[in-house]
């Protein structure tokens, strides 16, 4: 197992990975068949062939040139990697000095993304992007699913009476569109703050780096994080099922967040809180 690895099902959903601040984040969600972020090596990276980048730091990038190469090692199909569009070119200077180093090419394919941006990602899912608040550009991401749900008045209605409707031409269902997954990436507090599909995503995986006064409030945002005192003050105004807080400082031990969530954080929310992260 990868040193600080963790595991959580929330919302439908299996997060698996490490997200240690400032050393390692990377995020893999299996139903989706996505990963967020590669900041280093972990268990079970290889499958994932689409990956969507909060931003360039290298405790959520720098796994990239080794992942990719493992893949090929694999005969595996290069990756889609979606990363801010501002960082398209150094990336791809970066790559070109690892497949130089290396005597063979790295392969991906890089896709820039400015806000607003969307992906298909088939069988019904599309990831779309905004701004984040980091000391670099930087995106949270968001993920929607359509799905087909039986219309109101065919409620009571038997598996035998649907099937004669379908087959009369009948419409049984209609569409339905949600945001089951929104991961920040690095950010401050103004992303929560601005976006209203980020407060009511099914599942929120949200960084707090800072869990106590030994970084101030003013400390962290200096820096372009989230400080836990910002959380608590807003939590109520979070819609979804579950809050999973992520990229904990090396500071603070998970019994300490944990502690802080049961004492601190509202009580009508407090069960939707996860601290996820060894």
């Amino acid at each position: 197992m990868t040193d600080g690895e963790d595991e959580l099902r929330v919302g439908g959903l299996t997060l698996r990975g490490v997200t240690r601040g400032g050393i390692q984040t990377c995020v893999m969600v299996p139903e989706l068949d996505l990963m967020f972020d590669v900041g280093g090596v972990a268990r079970g990276q290889l499958r994932f062939g689409t990956i969507l980048v909060t931003h360039g730091h290298q405790d959520h990038l720098g796994g990239l040139p080794y992942l990719i190469s493992q893949r090929q090692l694999a005969s595996l199909a290069p990756p889609a990697v979606h990363v801010p569009e501002e960082i398209v070119a150094p990336l791809s200077r970066i790559l070109a000095a690892w497949s130089e180093i290396e005597a063979f090419e790295l392969r991906a394919e890089l896709v820039g993304h400015a806000p607003g941006d969307a992906i298909e990602l088939g069988k019904g899912t599309r990831a779309s992007c905004v701004r984040s608040v980091h000391r670099v550009p930087s995106l949270t991401w968001i993920v929607e699913r359509k799905s087909e749900r039986l219309l109101a008045e065919h409620a009571s209605k038997s598996g035998a009476e649907l099937a004669e409707l379908k087959r009369a031409g009948t419409r049984v269902t209609e569409t339905h569109t949600s945001d089951v997954l929104c991961v920040t990436g690095d950010t401050q507090i103004e992303t929560f703050d601005r976006e209203p599909r980020v407060r009511a995503s099914k599942v929120l995986v949200h960084e707090v780096t800072a869990w106590d006064q030994r970084r101030t409030v003013e400390d962290i945002r200096a820096w372009g994080h989230t400080h836990v005192d910002e959380l608590i003050e807003r939590a109520e105004r979070f819609e979804g099922d579950a809050l999973v807080l992520v990229h904990r400082s090396p500071r603070h031990t998970r019994a300490e967040a944990e502690a802080i969530v049961a004492t601190r954080f509202p009580a009508s929310v407090r069960s939707k809180v996860h601290v996820f992260g060894r």
